[in-house]
């Protein structure tokens, strides 16, 4: 069974193969996906399995985690690279990248009304399942309204087969949801492939996003990547309207923008995976990465102003992850997986890092980043000398959350005893000026206290998700995947 994930790597858009549970490079671009039913070994539905252990007979509980959902690779989908959002009714709402009718699905969990019992399933959509220019393999997050209606992306399909945004409207009462399809990229000046990013919500319902590629010809015709605007018709019966915002140049300012953006008082911030200085320190002559900033300007131009240029090696580079605000400080990751794979895996230019940007005390002034955490993981299995039976953590995907007491929680997908995947927690100084403290709080095999692995939710792309008293939802990817809830 092999599972494609859209991700590129920083010098030629390589793409990451899981085969056989390893982890290999592809060497080309893919435009077409074709991405077969991920259902090699179906996991037991959550009524007859209590703990967060997959497919793998447990041997022991998983503490704090409680299995929502976990998907058998048919129709209910596959494959849950994009992770979940969190509905106004406690409901979870996520894309699997497979499954359905083999193109991804949209799907709705939602809570039982007695603890303990399982989650309900409801399938919202199956891509490929509609005739024409459907879009295909979502691997992005989603975002809802106030009214409930549920909004996405897909990387593939369209008329171009540079993916779509979407609509899912929910039924008045009971029947089906409603799909539209709102924008297909056409691979131009408007972009293509928005690849792990979905949209975010501004005022007045409109929405923003990112492609990774498109915007100009340059980078051998493919183009940089955008940032783009979406803005609703005054009546249904109108089109939306599309606007870019920017167009990357792949040079100072940075290219091949890949996560969400995110918006707060009227200004976006986001990262590019790709740009800043010359090279990334391993074999890609394309850059570190930048996080930029887009503010508006008169006469509905916008205008891009890069923040920080990530130097690569101890400073972290090539982000993929979605940035999030606190007392106007951004947070965000770095993988540099770029060099972790052509490294054989020995992090020679590090294995990813946890950052913070703070804004300058005068306008206009210089923003100053500082590196919370470095990932350590080690050179390669077996993984002999991990203390307490793990290993730290490495390459981030997705972002970081706040929990209680200021705490940053995060998922990796390499790291851990055998390299599958951490979820970790970054506990903040006791003083101002003195070090965070990393805890890799669960990683894809528990060790068990009586001897022996278990097996946990497995390479975690995306972040999670703070739900109320403590609790985070994510997904899983082993095998056909899983949505779990974990109490921290």
């Amino acid at each position: 069974m092999t599972k494609i994930r859209q991700h590129q790597s920083c010098a030629s858009a390589l793409h990451r193969l899981e085969t056989s549970g390893a982890l290999a490079i592809a060497g080309a671009i893919l435009i077409a996906a074709a991405i077969g039913t991920p259902a090699a070994q179906a996991q037991t539905p959550n009524a007859t399995r209590p703990t967060c252990n997959g497919y793998i007979a447990p041997t022991t509980p998983s503490p704090g985690c409680t299995p929502v959902h976990f998907f058998q690779g048919g129709t209910d989908g596959g494959d849950p690279v994009g992770g979940v959002t969190l509905g106004t009714n406690g409901a979870l709402y996520g894309t699997t990248n497979g499954g359905g009718t083999n193109q991804g699905t949209v799907y709705e969990l939602t809570p039982p009304a007695t603890s303990g019992a399982p989650w309900g399933y409801n399938l919202l959509y199956s891509f490929g399942a509609t005739a024409g220019n459907d879009g295909t393999n979502p691997q992005g997050p989603l975002v809802l309204d106030k009214n409930g209606v549920v909004y996405g992306t897909t990387p593939y399909g369209g008329s171009a087969n540079c993916g779509e945004v979407y609509t899912l409207t929910p039924p008045s009462s009971g029947g089906t949801w409603t799909y539209n399809i709102i924008y297909n990229f056409l691979g131009g000046s408007d972009g293509c492939h928005p690849w792990w990013a979905g949209v975010v919500l501004g005022k007045n319902g409109v929405l923003y996003g990112t492609t990774a590629y498109g915007g100009s010809l340059a980078n051998a015709g493919a183009g940089w990547g955008t940032v783009y605007q979406l803005t609703p018709p005054v009546s249904p019966s109108v089109t939306w309207t599309p606007s870019v915002l920017y167009s990357f140049k792949g040079g100072n300012d940075g290219g091949l923008p890949q996560a969400n953006v995110l918006f707060t008082g009227g200004v976006l911030y986001g990262t590019a995976y790709t740009g800043g200085i010359a090279a990334c320190g391993s074999l890609s002559t394309e850059g570190c990465g930048v996080v930029f900033e887009l503010t508006p300007r008169a006469g509905g131009k916008w205008r891009e102003s890069v923040l920080y240029t990530f130097a690569g090696g101890g400073d972290g580079g090539l982000s993929s992850a979605p940035l999030i605000i606190k007392s106007g400080v951004l947070y965000g990751t770095t993988s540099q997986e770029d060099s972790y794979y052509q490294n054989g895996g020995d992090c020679t230019w590090g294995c990813g890092t946890v950052f913070e940007l703070a804004p300058p005390a005068v306008s206009g002034g210089v923003w100053t980043e500082t590196v919370l955490y470095h990932f350590e993981a080690p050179y390669a299995p077996p993984y002999t000398t991990c203390p307490a039976q793990q290993c730290d953590a490495s390459d981030p995907a997705g972002g970081v959350v706040f929990g209680p007491n200021g705490v940053l929680y995060g998922t990796t997908v390499q790291g851990g005893p055998f390299s599958t995947g951490t979820i970790f927690g970054l506990t903040p100084p006791a003083s101002p000026g003195g070090a965070w403290t990393e805890a890799v709080l669960y990683d894809a095999s528990f060790y068990a206290p009586t001897g022996g692995y278990t097996s946990f939710p497995s390479s975690p792309y995306a972040g999670l998700t703070a739900g109320k008293g403590g609790v985070f939802y994510g997904t899983g990817t082993g095998d056909a995947g899983m949505v779990f809830a974990l109490k921290l």
